[in-house]
């Protein structure tokens, strides 16, 4: 490992630019040993080394991640398109079962140069990320921890003459043994590694250290990206070896740990070991009651209702009375009665209430439907004695809107829903209400003691199931697989102040293992802010470190949760909450100057310059970007659609065909932008699916050959000859 122990050692890395190689090594919380005295939890550290069976990872197959107005405002579009870049070089990892056992599809080196950038100290913007995004899969730096050291003891004879020191290894050979398991390696991407102690006694930590270096002098040393160490003009093509055999080993499917399941998931988990009944009753007495209760008084009827909120609804009621009774009318022969009405509109103010409900479930529902009015009367017969006396009912059957339909209530043990066995049970009910209008009975003021009453017979389907209920366990703990593979989606905020992020909830399911028996468990995950925020800051602050001050390129955070047992450090997660921040430092080009000798422009030592650069004749880019804020309103003001592409498919079946067809189209609401515009793949971007091809206008087309998630940016260029980028993916299943 290469550590900086003294101001004059510290300058002179800074101006030799040393080399770093990297293998890979796992990060979690620092474990005991792990003190600043022998070069751990050092300079911005995170974590430190972790052995085999203690690491940590994601177990969440889905990340969204975000850049604010921060970093827009001093990196522009540019800077957004080269991080993307190195989010799309992740999102290019298919299910990491697939590659072969000793990862020959992957190259041992990744790193190049451009001579440019190398001449103008510039530190490439991408590759800086993709180190970072190494990081927060669970990587450390592989080279440094080759050889570290695990204790340092000074005895009687004091320092250097008596001191002994615990020398351990944590970097890791990619490939696996016949037990399935990984070994303690000196290789990293190919070349051998040997150490020497550092020792300086006294001064500011560390105070000694494993310092490697390869046994060939000549040996061309490779540096994964893992290693977080870019040398000046140096950038990254892809990801080596070494990087990929560390996903591979902590995502894998065989790779089963104890984990949570997230701090913000539920977990629907089915209790197949209760079993209960469950009655459906009526929606229509539900939706009138509640309009007219507030929460209190709908909660005392409906004793195991969860009432989430309550909206009270200031209003006028317009009643319309009506009023029958029975008259004789001049010309009718005597002793027969004529049943008539009066209508009276009376206005008056109350309260209506909307309530959200957190445990009902429509079984069926309707907005209109079908009831029967029932109308009876009671009199004497016409012409007859007064004993004779005739009842009439008669029913109508009429058609009016209406809410109807019915419901149930979930239960306190089944919040994340009901897992239905069998109907056991399911008849029509009908349900007759108080009477709508009447005349006074019999014997009262209603002329010849006829009396007339109309009823409202609403029906209903009642039914009645056999169920298990199915509870939401919040952050649940089991013994799960590794998932495969992280996918990372960009998910703006709707401002440009990001002041509002718009929830998306993703479902998705784990492999837990039980008794040796894997189940399927079904995952829900609500996500309310950005699970990667990428920002900019000054970063540069007085400090008592080296040299007075520290300065870093960028600033992250990584959360860790563990579930081990007592006396281990892991295995565990990385937590999705609270958010990880990526900020890199927008000081701007930062130089040193120290006495007494370099006081002055000629003499000063350039520490960062950011840019963005590739292996073409390209002049590089050097942030600020000074068209960036045209770039950024031209992100903002020419509209893309769609915003994502459908999914396609290498087999076609009689329910689908496997010919893939998508069009993109652009909108502009700027000035700056003049249509007609044409299509093609951004500078340095990924391809479309084998088979597929994208034209000039825009379509994109074809038949897939071959499954995976692949990235893609595109480029649009108005008739101006002006351009905007977006990046897309298309996903194509088997």
């Amino acid at each position: 490992m290469v550590r900086m122990f003294k101001q004059f050692f510290w300058l002179m890395m800074l101006t030799l630019s040393v080399e770093r190689a990297a293998a890979f090594t796992f990060l979690g919380p620092f474990e005991t040993y792990q003190v600043p005295v022998i070069a751990h939890n050092i300079d911005g550290d995170l974590g430190g080394p972790h052995n085999l069976g203690e690491e940590y990872r994601r177990n969440t197959p889905v990340l969204y991640y975000t850049f604010d107005q921060n970093f827009i405002d001093y990196f522009g579009s540019n800077g957004v398109a080269a991080v993307e870049e190195a989010f799309a070089i992740m999102n290019s990892l298919t299910n990491v079962d697939h590659y072969s056992d000793g990862l020959f599809e992957w190259p041992m080196e990744a790193l190049s140069y451009n001579f440019k950038a190398q001449a103008l100290n510039l530190f490439d913007l991408k590759s800086v990320a993709l180190g970072a995004l190494l990081e927060q899969m669970g990587l450390g730096e592989p080279e440094r921890f080759t050889w570290t050291l695990h204790d340092r003891d000074v005895g009687p004879g004091g320092c250097p003459a008596d001191v002994s020191y615990f020398v351990i290894k944590r970097n890791f050979e990619p490939a696996f043994t016949a037990l399935d398991v990984l070994q303690p390696s000196s290789y990293v991407n190919g070349t051998f590694y040997s150490y020497f102690i550092f020792e300086i006694c006294t001064g500011p930590n560390p105070l000694a250290d494993a310092l490697e270096f390869p046994v060939d002098p000549s040996a061309t040393t490779f540096s994964a990206v893992a290693g977080l160490t870019l040398p000046i003009g140096g950038y990254y093509t892809g990801l080596t070896r070494d990087d990929v055999g560390g996903i591979r080993y902590l995502y894998r499917t065989n790779n089963m740990n104890f984990e949570s399941a997230g701090v913000t998931t539920l977990t629907v988990a089915t209790n197949f070991n209760a079993t209960a009944f469950l009655f459906t009753s009526n929606l229509t007495l539900l939706v009138n009651q509640a309009l007219t209760n507030d929460a209190a008084q709908l909660q005392a009827l409906y004793p195991n209702l969860v009432i989430s909120s309550t909206t009270q609804i200031p209003t006028n009621i317009v009643s319309t009375n009506v009023f029958f009774y029975f008259t004789n009318y001049p010309w009718a022969p005597a002793g027969t009665v004529a049943l008539a009405f009066q209508t009276n509109i009376t206005t008056d103010f109350t309260f209506w209430y909307s309530h959200t409900f957190g445990n009902v479930v429509t079984n069926s529902y309707y907005t209109n439907g079908s009831i029967i009015v029932l109308e009876t009367s009671v009199g004497p017969r016409p012409f007859g004695s007064p004993t004779q006396v005739y009842t009439n009912v008669t029913a109508r059957t009429i058609l009016t809107n209406f809410i109807s339909g019915d419901y149930y209530i979930l239960p306190t043990n089944s919040d994340c829903g009901a897992f239905i066995i069998s109907t056991n049970f399911t008849a029509v009910t009908y349900v007759t209400n108080t009477p709508v209008a009447a005349t006074n009975v019999a014997g009262g003021t209603n002329i010849g003691g006829v009396s007339f009453v109309q009823e409202l017979v609403f029906p209903f389907t009642n039914s009645v199931y056999l169920y298990h209920p199915v509870p939401c366990i919040s952050n649940s703990v089991a013994l799960r697989q590794g998932i495969g593979r992280v996918q990372f989606v960009r998910r703006d905020f709707d401002s440009l102040i990001g002041s509002f992020f718009s929830p998306v909830t993703n479902t998705y399911t784990h492999t837990i293992i039980t008794n040796s028996t894997p189940f399927q468990q079904l995952i829900v995950r609500t996500v309310t802010q950005p699970d990667i925020l990428i920002t900019a800051e000054d970063l540069t602050t007085e400090s008592p470190t080296v040299a007075g001050f520290t300065f870093g390129a960028f600033q992250r955070n990584l959360p860790f949760s563990t579930n081990s047992l007592p006396g281990l450090f892991g295995p565990g997660t990385i937590e999705n909450q609270p958010n990880v921040e990526l900020s890199f430092n927008k000081v701007g080009p930062l130089f040193l100057n120290f006495t007494p000798f370099n006081l002055d422009e000629i003499t000063q030592l350039p520490l960062l310059t950011w840019g963005s650069f590739d292996g073409s004749t390209n002049a590089p880019v050097v942030y600020p970007n000074g068209t960036s804020v045209l770039n950024y309103e031209q992100n903002v003001f020419i509209q893309v659609t769609p915003v994502y592409l459908p999914e396609g498919f290498v087999t076609a079946t009689p329910q689908r065909t496997n010919y893939y067809t998508a069009q993109l189209q652009v909108a502009s609401y700027t000035s700056a932008f003049v249509l007609p515009a044409t299509w093609a793949f951004a500078p340095g971007s990924l391809g479309l699916p084998p088979g597929l091809e994208l034209s000039p206008s825009g379509a994109i087309t074809g038949t897939p050959t071959m499954t995976g998630t692949f990235d893609f940016v595109v480029r649009v260029t108005d008739s101006q000859s002006r351009t905007t980028d977006r990046s897309f993916f298309i996903k194509v299943s088997p």
